[in-house]
């Protein structure tokens, strides 16, 4: 491996260590995450394992990238395709940070979406070029 090569692996070492998995009961509009998700949109970790409203992580996103994110969510539901989109986040400390996320929707034998799942990765700390402030 170049050194290049290296430090590119070890930064996404470090960030796949604090991605986070989740998955959406569509139904119920519950997303279920573990404490990795929680720690990245600065929500209660015992909350998440129980269950949130959809609405609660989207309010946890920046008001810019909303409106595309959601657009995303649609378009999975809608086509059954995978979803990977880039957006910000607001962690406990108010401050946004950006984030990759991948997921798909899992459909009943009807083909109704019931289930949403996939990861949030954080990405590098060496990416702030502005774009992450309030």
């Amino acid at each position: 491996m170049t050194g290049q090569s290296v430090h590119s692996f070890e930064i996404f070492e470090e960030a796949a260590c604090d991605a986070g998995i989740y998955t959406w009961d569509i139904v119920r509009n519950l997303v279920f995450a573990d404490s990795a998700l929680a720690e990245l949109f600065g929500l209660d970790a015992a909350a998440t394992v129980r269950g949130l409203p959809l609405e609660d992580y989207l309010a946890r996103v920046h008001p810019d990238d909303r409106p595309q994110l959601a657009k995303k969510i649609s378009e999975v539901l809608v086509a059954d395709i995978a979803q990977q989109n880039t957006y910000r986040v607001e962690g406990r400390d108010g401050r946004y940070r950006m984030v990759a996320a991948f997921g798909r929707a899992f459909r009943d034998q009807s083909g109704s979406p019931i289930l949403y799942s996939g990861i949030v990765v954080p990405m590098a700390e060496r990416e702030h070029d502005g774009s992450l402030t309030h």
